[in-house]
């Protein structure tokens, strides 16, 4: 396993009224993210509402 060195976040998923992944909302967020430096991103984490998806 590679060791995580770095900034990490762990992201949350933006959904749309009737549930479904609001995909445009998390490219925004992931482009957010990248364009100010974090190294990692954390995806299905204890954030990004994996119950739901």
């Amino acid at each position: 396993m590679k060791e995580l060195i770095g900034i990490g976040v762990a992201l949350i998923t933006p959904f749309k009224e009737d549930f479904s992944v609001d995909v445009a909302g998390l490219k925004n967020v992931v482009n957010y993210n990248i364009d100010n430096g974090i190294d990692y991103l954390v995806i299905l984490g204890t954030t990004a509402e994996s119950a739901t998806l």
